[in-house]
């Protein structure tokens, strides 16, 4: 199973979660459960991408993350660079994101389910790496520019 499809999955569940959520506690308190929700599980991911990291984490062990993100055509990702402390990348087509749209959840839903993911995956992986992506294609950007900062003084 693709990582692609695993969302999809887990993007139906939370789906469906959200609509009972709602009807129960209204709106902004079904998105703050989902954000919990897609936050831990996230930070727990990048927690694992870290221990498989043979000399530890590091920002040239996570740039293998963009592979991984892009297995079966999950995601297009252009101008990848790494340059000293810093490693980036532009993705240019987002296939969660059109997973989503076609499944009819509402930007509010995907933008939770799919890109919140990153920055708490970030954490999980190390407190000494940062991102920085100021837009997103699930929330109407043309791409998604990614900027990850390692810090060995954090």
């Amino acid at each position: 199973m693709t990582l692609l499809e695993r969302r999809g999955i887990e993007a139906a569940m939370l789906a469906q979660t959200y609509a009972v959520l709602v009807a129960r506690l209204g709106r902004d308190e079904a998105l703050a459960v989902i954000e919990d929700i897609v936050r831990e599980a996230a930070f727990a991911a990048g927690k694992a991408f870290a221990a498989k990291a043979p000399q530890g984490p590091s920002l040239e062990h996570f740039a293998a993350v963009a592979e991984l993100w892009q297995a079966g055509g999950a995601l297009v990702i252009e101008n990848a660079a790494r340059r000293g402390n810093v490693f980036s990348f532009e993705v240019t087509r987002c296939r969660y994101a059109e997973t989503y749209r076609e499944m009819g959840l509402p930007e509010e839903l995907a933008t939770r389910i799919s890109c919140l993911r990153d920055g708490a995956f970030v954490a999980g992986y190390s407190d000494k790496l940062r991102l920085d992506r100021p837009g997103t294609i699930a929330s109407g950007a043309v791409s998604c520019p990614f900027t990850f900062t390692w810090n060995d003084d954090a």
